[in-house]
C-alpha cells in the first residue's frame, strides 16, 4: 500500500523530473558547469521542490535545511524581478547580511564559486528551475554565456508548454473543464500534476495534511477518478 501510494506521487515527478534532466543535460553541452540542480516551483513562488540534481547530496539538504530561505536566486526574488536568467554573482550584495551568511555559511563551506539561474516558464503557469553551479576553481559565468542561457531559457519555455499545456493543466482551465471543482481544488490538482507529495503541497498551501487529504478525497470523488495516477491521466487526456 506505501509502495503504492509513493509510485502515484512519483507519476507527476517523474515526468517533470525526465523534462528537467534532459534539458539540463542538453544547457551543460552549451555552458560549462560541475553540476546542476532542477526544481518545481510552486503558485505562491516560496518553495523549490527539488526534482532532480547531479550534485553532491549534502549539498542540496544543507541548503533546503539552512539556506534556502537567504538564497539571492530564490524564485521570489528572481520572479517577482522579472529575472528569469540570474546569475550569483551579480546577485550578491556585500552590503547584505543575509547574502553574507549565505556566502560564508553555504557557498564557502560547500566550494560553491557561482550558480546561472534558469526559470522555465509554462503557459499554464507551472515554472521548473534549472541551476548550474559551477565549483573550486572554475570562473564565474560570463556575460556571454548568461545571453545563451536566455537564449536556452526561451527554447525551454516552448517545451515545457508543450508538455503541460494550458487548455490541460492552467487552473483557470481545470476549473472550466470540471465545474464542480472549486479554485482551491483546481490549484491541488495543478500541484498533484507537478508529483508533489500531501507533505510538500502541505507547505506549499500552508494547510494541515488532513485538510490535503480531505481535499483529495473530494477531487478524486469529483473527477471520478481514485488514485493521482488517474486523476494525472484525466488532466492530460
Amino acid at each position: 500500500m506505501v509502495e503504492s501510494k509513493r509510485e502515484e506521487e512519483d507519476t507527476g515527478e517523474r515526468m517533470l523530473s525526465r523534462f528537467a534532466d534532459h534539458f539540463a543535460t542538453c544547457a551543460g553541452t552549451i555552458i560549462s558547469n560541475t553540476g546542476w540542480v532542477s526544481y518545481v516551483i510552486g503558485p505562491e513562488l516560496r518553495i523549490k521542490h527539488f526534482l532532480i540534481c547531479n550534485t553532491n547530496g549534502a549539498e542540496r539538504a544543507d541548503y533546503e535545511a539552512n539556506f534556502a530561505h537567504l538564497d539571492p536566486l530564490s524564485p521570489m526574488h528572481c520572479i517577482a524581478r522579472q529575472r528569469f536568467v540570474a546569475c550569483l554573482h551579480d546577485e550578491l550584495s556585500t552590503h547584505s547580511p543575509d547574502h553574507l551568511a549565505y556566502r560564508q555559511g553555504f557557498m564557502q563551506p560547500h566550494r560553491i564559486v557561482d550558480a546561472l539561474e534558469m526559470i522555465l516558464r509554462s503557459e499554464s503557469g507551472i515554472c521548473v528551475g534549472i541551476s548550474l553551479i559551477r565549483h573550486h576553481r572554475a570562473p564565474e559565468f560570463s556575460a556571454l554565456e548568461q545571453r545563451q542561457a536566455d537564449a536556452l531559457r526561451g527554447l525551454g519555455d516552448f517545451m515545457l508548454s508543450r508538455l503541460l499545456p494550458t487548455r490541460l493543466t492552467g487552473v483557470d482551465f481545470i476549473c472550466e473543464r470540471f465545474p464542480a471543482i472549486t479554485p482551491r481544488e483546481a490549484t491541488l490538482m495543478q500541484l498533484v500534476l507537478m508529483g508533489l507529495s500531501n507533505k510538500q503541497i502541505c507547505r506549499e498551501l500552508s494547510i494541515s495534511l488532513p485538510t490535503v487529504k480531505s481535499h483529495l478525497f473530494n477531487v478524486f470523488r469529483k473527477t471520478n477518478v481514485h488514485s493521482r495516477t488517474e486523476l494525472i491521466a484525466r488532466l492530460l487526456r
